[in-house]
């Protein structure tokens, strides 16, 4: 494998920083994400490049010749970069990159974007569990994201990207046709025990582990089974008749009612972010309107379905 110019960037936060933490706050990543990426440059080096030392993390020497080349090929790298965009003969195509996780809000506010930058190309990247969406707005990849964040999954957004929240969501507990639990208002977790239920993999989903521990800190003993994504986990449950607990589904099954759990520990926040001066800058307030709109539609959708 190739060294990758992030994890030269990676690396001169931590001297930067003096330390890893200082790094991952300074990048806007946890600081598990890091340290995997600093561990993946160690086997392409095939050596370590930090130890711990008396006043901290320090480089050793494999370190230190790796840092000395990235401080010349970064700067060169961004030189290239700045002299090829300004060097352009064509002005650049009027795009708007969208990246998402799975949500039923994704198809009105596609809609309210093509309404607000008219004549834009727009590209959709659909990603769960959308732990690199802010990375990859910060590397220009995306002009806009719609994320889901918990305190139990990750830190906060860099300071680099702008963002309004869009909603606090609570999880939903599909329910098919016939089956045991009825069709409440809405569900205690405790309720659920006893019961099949299928959950997205932790894999694929890590809000999946916060989720348990907030089901068995609420006295909840359901019998959980694993989808690797929200369409195996909905057409799961359909199938075979038991329960899913998703987020708000982005397809919900014909004749299953979805009602929301009522547990504050499982609850995340869906936050619009963007890049500022980008495309999307000037309608931004716009875009966030509509999506606000969009997923107090689908609440009420979800809490009139199927009784």
């Amino acid at each position: 494998m190739d060294i990758e110019l992030r994890q030269l960037r990676i690396l001169t936060a931590v001297a930067e920083a003096g330390g890893l933490a200082g790094a991952a706050v300074a990048l806007g990543m946890s600081q598990a994400k890091l340290d995997q990426q600093i561990q993946r440059l160690e086997r392409m080096v095939g050596a370590a490049l930090l130890h711990d030392s008396p006043a901290g993390t320090a480089f050793t020497e494999a370190g230190e010749v790796l840092l000395e080349h990235a401080a010349v090929v970064l700067p060169q790298f961004d030189r290239m970069l700045a002299a090829a965009r300004a060097g352009a003969e064509a002005p650049a195509p009027n795009v708007v990159r969208i990246g998402a996780v799975a949500t039923p809000i994704l198809p009105k506010l596609i809609h309210a974007i093509d309404e607000a930058v008219p004549g834009a190309e727009l590209s959709v990247r659909i990603e769960e569990p959308g732990t690199d969406l802010a990375e990859a707005l910060l590397r220009d990849e995306l002009d806009l994201a719609v994320l889901r964040q918990h305190p139990a999954t990750g830190a906060a957004l860099p300071p680099a990207l702008a963002c309004s929240p869009v909603a606090t969501e609570p999880l939903f507990v599909g329910i098919p046709p016939g089956h045991a639990l009825g069709t409440p208002v809405s569900i205690a977790p405790a309720a659920l025990s006893g019961h099949r239920c299928v959950l997205l993999d932790q894999s694929v989903q890590p809000l999946t582990l916060a989720v348990l521990v907030a089901f068995a800190d609420a006295g909840a003993d359901p019998r959980f089974c694993y989808a690797a994504s929200e369409w195996a986990a909905l057409c799961l449950g359909s199938g075979t008749g038991i329960l899913t607990v998703t987020a708000p589904p982005t397809t919900p099954m014909p004749g299953t009612a979805y009602r929301p759990v009522r547990c504050a520990a499982s609850m995340s926040a869906l936050v619009l972010a963007w890049v500022p001066g980008g495309p999307v800058t000037d309608c931004a307030a716009r875009i966030h309107e509509a999506a606000m709109e969009a997923h107090a539609d689908c609440l009420r959708t979800l809490a009139t379905g199927p009784c």
